[in-house]
Parts: C-alpha cells; sequence; structure tokens
C-alpha cells in the first residue's frame, strides 16, 4: 500500500508535565522513533485543534501521560476521545496514581505502565517500547488506511480517491487478519472505505459485487 506520512507515537500531557514529556521525547528520540507533541502554550483554536486530530490520526500509537493534572484537562479529553474514535493504538503511562474513574473508560481498563517517582524508568520505557511494537506493520497499515479514509470523506467520497490494484488486495489481506485476534478494529469509515473500493474494482472488472469487504470479488 502507498506510503503517507506517519508518526511513530502522539504524546498526550498536560502542561504541568512538560519536563516529563520532554524527557520521554528525547528517549524516543534516541531509538529513532518520530513523536508529535504539541510544545506551544497557546489558547485552544479550531485551526489549532483540526492540526492536533490531524495528528492522531497519523500516529500509529497514542500515548497518554497520566497524572493528577492531565485526568481532569479538557484538553487531554479532547485528544483522547479524538483517539478512541479513530480506534488508534492508546498506552496510558502514569507519574501520579489517578483514580482511574476519572479517565475514560477505555483508557481505565487498559494496561497502564507506569513512572512514578519509585518506578525505574528505563524499565518503564522498555515496557512502553514493547507495548508501541507489538503487530507494528499491522498498526501502520491501519493508519495508513485510516487516513486515506479520512481524505476520501473529505473529498466527498470521490472515487478517485478509492483503493485500486495491489493496494485493495493489501488491504483485504490487511481486513482478514483483523479477526485474528489484533488489539485493532476497524473504524465504521475505513470499512465502508474498503468496502467501496471493492466494490467499484468489481463493478470496473464487470464482476458482481456482493457487498462482502472480507471476500475479494
Amino acid at each position: 500500500m502507498s506510503d503517507v506520512a506517519q508518526h511513530d507515537v502522539f504524546i498526550s500531557y498536560s502542561r504541568t508535565d512538560i519536563a516529563f514529556a520532554r524527557i520521554l521525547h528525547d528517549a524516543f528520540k534516541a531509538r529513532n522513533l518520530d513523536t508529535w507533541i504539541d510544545w506551544q502554550d497557546i489558547p485552544p483554536s479550531a485551526d489549532w485543534l483540526a492540526e492536533v486530530y490531524q495528528a492522531i490520526e497519523s500516529a500509529n500509537t497514542f500515548v497518554f501521560i497520566v497524572s493528577n493534572t492531565s485526568a481532569s484537562s479538557e484538553i487531554c479529553h479532547l485528544e483522547i476521545d479524538h483517539a478512541i474514535k479513530n480506534h488508534k493504538r492508546l498506552v496510558p503511562i502514569t507519574l501520579h496514581d489517578v483514580d482511574p474513574k476519572a479517565l475514560p473508560p477505555t483508557v481505565a481498563s487498559l494496561n497502564w505502565v507506569f513512572f512514578r517517582e519509585q518506578d525505574d524508568f528505563q524499565q518503564s520505557f522498555e515496557k512502553l517500547l514493547q507495548a508501541i511494537q507489538t503487530d507494528l506493520d499491522w498498526v501502520r497499515v491501519h493508519t495508513r488506511l485510516l487516513q486515506r479514509s479520512i481524505e476520501w470523506e473529505n473529498r466527498h467520497k470521490d472515487t478517485s480517491f478509492l483503493l485500486r490494484g495491489s493496494d485493495l488486495r493489501d488491504a483485504l489481506q490487511w481486513l482478514a487478519e483483523a479477526g485474528t485476534g489484533k488489539e485493532l478494529t476497524l473504524t465504521p469509515l475505513q470499512a465502508e472505505y474498503i468496502q467501496e473500493s471493492q466494490k467499484l474494482d468489481c463493478e470496473l472488472r464487470g464482476v458482481t459485487h456482493e457487498r462482502y469487504i472480507h471476500q475479494p470479488c
């Protein structure tokens, strides 16, 4: 499938935790991982939020720094909600012991990686890397399909943005693996995008399309 610009990690954090966010960013950089993190201390705006949302969509993993302040941050909750909406891989990492009820149930139910003062940073970071790298190739395709399906929707579902040829075959193969215990699931938009791509492909080749996206023509 054609490459689309991606980030390895999106870091969501409260401004009060910026010192730790920088340490984490530098640790990722030392491992040659590309992170997206917003260092700007500016009032939120529609354009700013759109940029943040696009960065979340293009990231393979959404890392949320859990702290006393991030748990109650409106911006952090907006970022989390967008990551959940787009079925991103979420990894909560804990700076402070926070009541899980203060966080969205999807986040609270995940395995947290602890980075508290009493925890060994390097050991915790290795656990974080392991979570990020699990099924990484599959996750990267999830991200690419999400980006392309969103572009298709933004272009008023122009058929020229649908998948064709090897891109479609790769997407169908990826889709077949979605039911084999993978962590992530399709978004409704991704499913529609693949289905419409397959439908067009069948129509162009004069093959009847049975509207089952798991089954190629």
